[in-house]
């Protein structure tokens, strides 16, 4: 981008920072603001690295299943101080109630497991382990493990982690440092932070997803448009438009 504009690469660097800072506050503010309704949670997390192939970096991410929203994420080590940390931002950006039992599927990861225990004592959820073995990168089982709740509490096709290992493709694909065998590996931290949160905003706001479409024409004329578009945003109530970049970068957020 330097080159093709004949700037310095430092001013593209502070263009992305600020553009980051950015969708971080507008992301937080919609959430916190408005509330999510959060029915059907996911959590995973990728592994990557961070300066050195000897120094790996987890990437722990919140997915709110049944509309595609990307909650939250965390970067650190693989442990429970992380998974806290993950917890309590879904915690704090959702609407909660008695009306419904909030579901979270996630892998065998204890530190999952730890968090939902001390952080969400006080709501009511049912938790479901996807347990996979594998044996020379081959899946050999899936187990489930009901840590807490029945199968009863998981209807239609909930008793999976297939949503938020999908997005994790979709990830690796848009952020380079998340690339399998690659030199392109962070070298640091807060660039890796930065550009996490230009993809969050770019992912829940500006895509449109297929999958959240919803037909609005039953005929087979041509020309005629048969599905209505959304944004994972739309479809959890926080805009009632697909936004762009120009709309974040200019619109006004409230000093907290």
């Amino acid at each position: 981008m330097a080159d093709v504009l004949g700037i310095d690469v430092r001013t593209v660097e502070q263009w992305l920072l600020a553009i980051g800072h950015k969708g971080k506050k507008m992301h937080i503010f919609l959430c916190l603001t408005i509330g999510i309704s959060i029915v059907f949670l996911q959590m995973d997390e990728l592994w990557s690295y961070l300066k050195s192939k000897s120094r790996q970096l987890w990437v722990f991410i919140a997915l709110e299943s049944k509309t595609k929203f990307w909650i939250n994420f965390e970067l650190g080590s693989r442990t429970d101080c992380t998974a806290n940390r993950l917890v309590n931002g879904v915690k704090k950006s959702g609407k909660w109630g008695d009306d419904h039992i909030l579901k979270v599927t996630t892998d065998k990861l204890a530190a999952y497991k730890n968090a939902l225990a001390n952080i969400m004592s006080d709501i009511h959820y049912a938790y479901l382990q996807i347990v996979k073995r594998r044996v020379k990168r081959r899946l050999v089982t899936v187990k489930k493990f009901f840590v807490k709740g029945m199968a009863e509490d998981f209807s239609g096709k909930t008793l999976n982690t297939s949503f938020i290992e999908r997005f994790n493709l979709t990830l690796r694909q848009h952020v380079s440092y998340l690339q399998r065998k690659t030199l392109g590996y962070c070298k640091s931290k807060k660039n890796f932070s930065i550009i996490m949160w230009i993809n969050q905003f770019n992912y829940n706001y500006i895509l449109l997803h297929k999958s959240l479409r919803v037909r609005i024409n039953d005929n087979n004329e041509k020309f005629v448009s048969h599905f209505e578009h959304n944004t994972p945003a739309m479809k959890m109530g926080l805009t009632n438009s697909q936004l762009n970049q120009r709309y974040m970068i200019t619109s006004l957020i409230p000093r907290e």
